[in-house]
């Protein structure tokens, strides 16, 4: 195939397994919760309300809401709190009214109901732990993962919700993956006539454009890649086997153009603009995941993605792996498409890989300007051909999590474009010191975040991720940094004329990248070549030092 006409796939470092069956505690997820416990409401008085003048009538005034039973939470000192159970003749909210409008009442309101996060009754989901990590695998941290169980308390997606992967060819047999299979309901299965009249026969799941046909998955080994990819969005979930998707309900359009390794530019654009055909027709398809790349800045495929975001598809793509040397890359400095047009298409959004420890892994891509957000990348757990599964490393594994995210935003949100989904995935990302200055949210997917529109909160304490020097000047980049009052100390000494760049902050406003201009002969007494030099962040407002960070010229 000519190299001017095909896209590398940007296939992780796989390694498969079949995964023995686990136990897992369970919830079984209702349909509806209660809010607040049936007749009872709390009831809170002021401070200065004296209980000893006559306990009497104040039992009588605690219990006027018709109570039957009274008990006390708290002692008067600090404001006396009693839980009052209700005889029935007032609803809760009627005596919790009722209560509200007595100028001894602090406040009045109804016994809350908490629920654990939900959690799925999928036998393998303990090993998911991009969606929840205890930090029982490996050296795990917990909760570096993307807060799918808290953001399942708020939605786990909708029916009618469709993301196209277009891949390789995806085993929609799965047991986990068939109840999510996209079905083209205007094509009659299988009777050779093109039913819908959009050039393509008996397209029930999607399209094979690799042999033009409408089987697209072929071969275990061949197809391995987007079956991986389709589980992280949206393998069933809480369906007793295997694992679950981010979103538990969605549908998965398959459309291959990979074939062994590669695909070509042409199929790309024919799977997108079959994409936007299907939305024409009322199909609701909001994203398209692309766990591919290449090196080739065509105009073609440029055109397609840019049309597709017009359309009001949210186009999700991977940073892309690094060269052969497996060391990511700057993608100010090399080029991989499509993830460089992020920076100039809103309705592209970019994914570099972080582990299990969020930690930015050492083979990703990355780029300010040109990749939003990372994701977990590095031995994710997802299905595998012949209804089996395996885990996958590779910005490849860590695209779907942000297309399972946006799923979930768009079931919940459906009026928002694909430019404003994206803003809100990059605005409420986990900030992350490996990842400050590396993409543009300096951070890691967070669902529950996105779904709520909690924008990042840098830590109290100030984390260093990176550093560089040259003949004169030091930057340094990380989270928790205060414009105007942190101190960067090298062995101990502040250094002098410290810069904020105003251009590169979180959401909450807290700069990631603070630098100085030493001049040639403070450089080399500050830092001497060869000499390991120990540096931290120091901010006066908060008290709070960073962790001592090794640096060597």
């Amino acid at each position: 195939m000519r190299k001017l006409v095909a896209l590398t796939l940007s296939l992780a470092l796989v390694g498969f397994v079949i995964a023995p069956e686990s136990k897992v505690y369970s919830q079984k997820r209702e349909k509806s919760q209660s809010l607040y416990v049936d007749n009872q409401i709390l009831v809170k008085l002021k401070a200065d309300v004296d209980l000893a003048a006559d306990a009497r009538e104040m039992a009588e005034f605690v219990a006027r809401p018709h109570g039957r039973n009274i008990e006390p939470l708290q002692t008067q000192n600090r404001g006396a709190l009693y839980r009052v159970e209700l005889d029935g003749s007032l609803s809760v909210e009627e005596a919790v009214e009722r209560m509200s409008v007595d100028p001894r009442v602090e406040y009045a309101e109804p016994n809350y109901l908490l629920y654990p996060s939900t959690m799925p009754n999928d036998s393998l989901f303990i090993q998911q732990w991009s969606l929840m990590n205890t930090g029982v695998f490996g050296t795990g941290k917990p909760g570096a993962d993307i807060s799918a169980t808290k953001a399942w308390d708020l939605t786990t997606g909708s029916n009618d919700m469709v993301v196209a992967v277009i891949d390789t060819g995806i085993d929609l047999s799965h047991t986990d993956l068939a109840p999510n299979a996209w079905v083209n309901s205007r094509e009659n299965p299988n009777n050779g006539v093109d039913d819908d009249n959009n050039g393509y026969v008996d397209d029930r799941n999607g399209w094979n454009f690799v042999s033009n046909r409408p089987v697209t998955y072929e071969d275990s080994s061949a197809d391995w890649h987007g079956t991986h990819v389709s589980g992280t969005i949206g393998a069933a979930g809480n369906n007793g086997i295997g694992v679950t998707g981010i979103a538990w309900r969605v549908k998965i359009m398959s459309l291959k153009f990979i074939g062994v390794s590669t695909g070509s530019t042409a199929d790309a654009v024919k799977a997108i603009n079959y994409v936007m055909d299907q939305k024409r027709r009322g199909v609701n398809v909001r994203v398209i995941n692309s766990s591919w790349g290449g090196s080739t800045n065509s105009a073609t495929l440029k055109s397609a993605i840019a049309s597709a975001g017009n359309a009001g598809i949210l186009f999700v793509c991977a940073a892309g792996n690094g060269g052969n040397d497996q060391s990511g890359d700057d993608l100010a400095d090399t080029s991989y498409y499509p993830a460089a047009w992020s920076a100039e298409i809103s309705s592209v959004i970019a994914v570099a890989a972080v582990d299990h420890t969020d930690r930015k892994a050492e083979f990703t891509n990355y780029g300010y300007n040109t990749v939003q957000v990372g994701a977990p990348g590095v031995n994710t757990f997802s299905t595998a051909p012949d209804s089996q599964y395996g885990y996958g490393t590779g910005t490849s594994m860590a695209t779907p999590h942000v297309s399972g995210v946006a799923a979930l935003l768009f079931s919940r949100e459906p009026e928002l474009s694909p430019s404003q989904a994206r803003q809100r995935i990059v605005s409420t990302a986990d900030p992350l010191p490996t990842l400050a200055g590396r993409v543009e949210g300096s951070g890691r997917v967070n669902a529950y975040n996105a779904l709520t529109n909690t924008t990042q909160q840098a830590p109290q304490r100030p984390a260093i991720g990176y550093m560089s020097t040259d003949k004169k000047k030091v930057k340094v980049d990380g989270i928790g940094f205060v414009k105007g009052v942190s101190v960067v100390e090298v062995n101990g000494v502040p250094l002098p004329k410290l810069k904020y760049d105003s251009s590169r902050r979180l959401a909450d406003g807290s700069v990631i990248e603070m630098s100085a201009k030493l001049g040639k002969s403070g450089m080399l007494a500050t830092f001497p070549k060869g000499t390991s030099v120990t540096v931290t962040v120091f901010n006066p407002t908060t008290g709070e030092r960073s962790e001592p960070f090794t640096y060597t010229k």
